[in-house]
């Protein structure tokens, strides 16, 4: 992205934004695009309407994803980061394992937008 015809303030957001933890970028994409989705198809739909216009932040959240995912997170992060901050319950598993698997899930849609974009 190029930021030079941006403000100083707009500049100074997106660097504030591109240095937080991948934790905290994660939870930025689950509260964006997650919470309040009836689906994934929706999550789909809202991540493909933002690529569209721009996808610094999009690469940003899927390299944040896949670094929680591979890195040992404290027993419950990830359960706490789908049924929290995603808002979505995990009926079937509702373990940390589980919750992987929704993040994975999520995290491929984003690959898939980006491919796209």
């Amino acid at each position: 992205m190029d930021m030079s015809g941006l403000p100083d303030s707009a500049r100074r957001r997106v660097a504030q934004r591109s240095a937080l933890p991948p934790i905290d970028k994660v939870r930025a994409l689950l509260h964006g695009y997650v919470a309040d989705a009836d689906d994934l198809v929706e999550v789909r739909a809202e991540l493909q309407q933002t690529a569209r216009t721009d996808t610094l932040f999009l690469r940003q959240y899927l390299e944040a994803l896949e670094i929680v995912l591979a890195e040992p997170q404290p027993s419950g992060m990830l359960l706490r980061l789908v049924e929290g901050d995603a808002n979505w319950g995990l009926d079937h598993d509702p373990t940390d394992a589980g919750a992987a698997v929704f993040l994975r899930e999520v995290a491929e849609i984003l690959r898939r937008v980006l491919a796209a974009a």
